[in-house]
């Protein structure tokens, strides 16, 4: 058993035909211990409101595990994934927390999110990029090579800096439910098998 917590993206209000809904499902009834907070405001989102239910979700996550060695798994979507990067890098997560792993899908690139400036990260590249690998043990960073919020391609934008290799599914999109993306039976693979395809439709 793991215990996931799914942080969805701007806009996202959690819609059934979304992965990470049917991911949160699937989970469930394999018995994992899955936390999806429904973060406020979607559709103007402030780090402050999403950063206060983060840490809280966390810290109940925690206490769930209690003594438990059992994996934490982070799978953020977009937006998802510049709320846990700030938290990071502010040193605003939970004292010592190192999850085990960690997902990044989709994440847009800073001018893509420029309409939503508490989310703005002030840190340099290198800054970033070791809160970031001491915030979790594995990170795993999946887009696509025609994602708009993503126009100068995910390796440079988001790989290259943050010194990760990009898993690239051609033609994804920003892998959302608009984009076809509801059943991904790669990304419950994944959780139970850190090795499996996770590219697997």
């Amino acid at each position: 058993m793991a215990y996931v917590l799914i942080n969805h993206g701007w806009t996202n209000v959690r819609p059934l035909d979304h992965w990470q809904r049917r991911l949160a499902v699937a989970l469930r009834r394999q018995g994992h211990q899955v936390f999806y907070p429904q973060y406020p405001n979607t559709l103007e989102p402030t780090f402050e409101d999403w950063q206060w239910l983060l840490n809280a979700e966390l810290e109940l996550l925690l206490e769930t595990r209690g003594e438990s060695t059992d994996e934490i798994i982070v799978i953020g979507h977009s937006l998802g994934n510049v709320l846990w990067l700030k938290s990071a890098t502010d040193a605003l997560l939970p004292s010592g927390l190192v999850v085990d792993r960690l997902l990044m899908v989709a994440p847009p690139e800073r001018t893509g999110i420029s309409k939503l400036p508490s989310f703005d990260i002030s840190r340099t590249d290198a800054e970033i990029r070791n809160a970031l690998h001491s915030s979790a043990k594995q990170i795993i960073l999946v887009g696509s090579d025609n994602d708009p919020w993503s126009p100068s391609g995910l390796q440079a934008a988001i790989g290259d800096p943050l010194g990760l290799e990009a898993i690239i599914i051609p033609g994804a999109a920003h892998l959302s439910n608009k984009d076809g993306w509801g059943a991904w039976q790669g990304v419950i693979d994944w959780v139970n098998n850190p090795e499996a395809d996770i590219t697997r439709r």
